[in-house]
């Protein structure tokens, strides 16, 4: 069969490319090199425990909010039910040594009182910062319903870096610390993320942090579920080899690596910009083109360690001490020490930046008991002779999972010695699902000064889509889908079709 469109990739970006496509009218199939659809957010089943591998919460799926009104323009929010987390203590931060100790409340009043009860003295810049992501975020094309899309309002907003807003409106100190800790949910440092892409993260979690019942497994059957609804042809375990082209250089298919080809006039590559490189012969891009997408800065690796724990007691972190508080619905993130870089890679584990997920833990996910992720920041440059046996990097990963789990224990005492490793992901993982070359956690950086790839390329009817080309996190991921999609029958059109979901909603 000739499709009018085939998607590579099978994640968020692709799935949403995929179901717009769909919705203009478009034949779509929908390639994935696993074996099964965004494996990523569908995380995984170990020992009959739940674990989120790339979904851990989300912000703006409050009814009405950003990722709630792009949930429902896939055509998917209605089978999707939100669990709010922690109305009071959604992220925690700690710093041990300092004493530091903060928890961000759901809400902008709710969080502009508790940052000016705790730093009186910046008073004026809490509020301006606050003031100043939602009058950003305002702007980005396809977050607000009134934002229109415009490729030079657009390059406006990546003008100034978060760094350069702390300076400008002199927030400084813990106060400092705290506002920029969300960095590592993108995996660029406040120097280089532009401020409207942190405004754009940080802005739905200000508004509201959720999950869906069900978790990260529940969106994955959602979105797969109004595939089969659309028309839209998955094919799993079809990873594709080659891009395929006609005697007068068009787009004609792809080849996969099972024997199989598909045939098109179009197509979108969701996957990481410098795997697509390597699937299209070198003659197709200009060779500044392809200097530019190999120069791509990466975002940090990390080291994942998924625990899973058979006792839970409560915590008086970040709250009120209760037999009966547990962690679910909340975040801890522990802070090195004052003084040192906060995304250092290079700190021994004992001593590094680390992210507590308890999103699963109070039952959310519904069949199976679920676990903890804690992620790490790591450096993910491949160094030179870094290969290993099997057995050592086997070990290794012990290693990593014991150091992770005695930290966690000695942090949070109240989990008990029922904390167990289940298992460890490391660089070399994420090199393998993120086809990323560093092994990077995010994919490519979004950074001052860097001009990521667009959605439309030199190749005809050749488009670009995922995190890379448009912003991180999953709105990130469905923002490319739309631009994209965008580009193919007209922002006008797209437009036209979001507010018609607004209006029915």
């Amino acid at each position: 069969m000739k499709y009018d469109y085939l998607v590579i990739g099978a994640g968020v970006s692709g799935i949403s490319s995929a179901l717009l496509l769909a919705r203009f009218g478009f034949r779509v199939a929908l390639l994935e090199q696993a074996s099964g659809p965004a494996p990523l957010i569908d995380g995984f089943v170990r020992n009959g425990v739940y674990f989120e591998a790339g979904f851990h919460y989300a912000g703006g799926l409050e009814s009405g909010g950003v990722l709630d009104r792009s949930l429902s323009l896939l055509g998917v929010a209605e089978d999707l039910h939100r669990v709010a987390f922690d109305e009071l203590a959604y992220d925690t931060i700690i710093q041990p040594e300092s004493g530091l100790n903060f928890s961000f409340p759901q809400g902008y009043d709710a969080l502009s009182l508790a940052l000016q009860k705790r730093f009186p003295e910046q008073r004026n810049p809490i509020t301006k910062y606050l003031g100043r992501v939602q009058e950003v975020t305002q702007n980005l094309p396809y977050y607000h319903p009134q934002a229109a899309f415009s490729p030079l309002s657009l390059a406006a907003l990546h003008e100034q870096s978060l760094e350069q807003v702390f300076a400008e409106l002199a927030i400084s100190g813990e106060l400092r610390t705290l506002l920029q800790v969300h960095c590592l949910l993108y995996g660029t440092k406040p120097s280089e993320v532009p401020f409207a892409i942190h405004a754009g993260v940080v802005d739905g979690y200000y508004r509201s942090a959720s999950t869906f019942k069900g978790g990260g497994r529940a969106l994955v059957k959602a979105l797969v579920a109004a595939c089969e609804r659309s028309g839209v042809d998955l094919f799993c375990r079809h990873q594709v080899s080659e891009v395929e082209l006609t005697a007068a250089g068009a787009f004609a298919g792809l080849a996969c690596a099972n024997g199989e080809r598909l045939q098109a006039v179009n197509c979108v590559s969701t996957i990481h910009p410098k795997a697509m490189l390597a699937l299209v012969p070198d003659s197709v891009f200009r060779p500044v083109y392809r200097r530019r997408l190999n120069a791509l800065a990466e975002t940090a690796s990390a080291e994942i360690v998924f625990l899973r724990c058979e006792r839970q007691r409560g915590s008086a972190l970040g709250g009120e001490a209760s037999d009966s508080y547990d962690f679910a619905g909340r975040n801890f993130f522990f802070l090195p020490s004052p003084g040192t870089d906060l995304f250092a890679p290079d700190l021994p584990l004992c001593e590094r930046l680390l992210y507590l997920n308890f999103a699963s833990s109070g039952g959310f996910t519904g069949a199976h008991e679920c676990g903890i992720t804690a992620i790490l920041p790591a450096a993910s440059e491949v160094a030179a002779g870094e290969a290993q046996s099997r057995f050592a990097y086997a070990e290794g990963k012990v290693q990593i999972g014991e150091q992770v789990r005695e930290r966690i224990s000695g942090l949070l005492p109240e989990l008990g010695a029922g904390l167990k490793v289940e298992c460890v992901a490391t660089k070399k993982t994420l090199q393998r699902i993120n086809l990323s070359p560093t092994g990077s956690l995010y994919g490519v950086k979004h950074m001052v000064g860097q001009f990521n790839p667009a959605a439309k390329t030199r190749l005809e009817n050749f488009f670009l889509a995922g995190q890379a080309t448009t912003a991180p996190g999953l709105l990130g991921a469905i923002t490319s889908a739309l631009m994209a999609v965008g580009e193919i029958v007209g922002h006008d059109k797209v437009e036209a079709l979001r507010r018609e979901v607004v209006c029915d909603g």
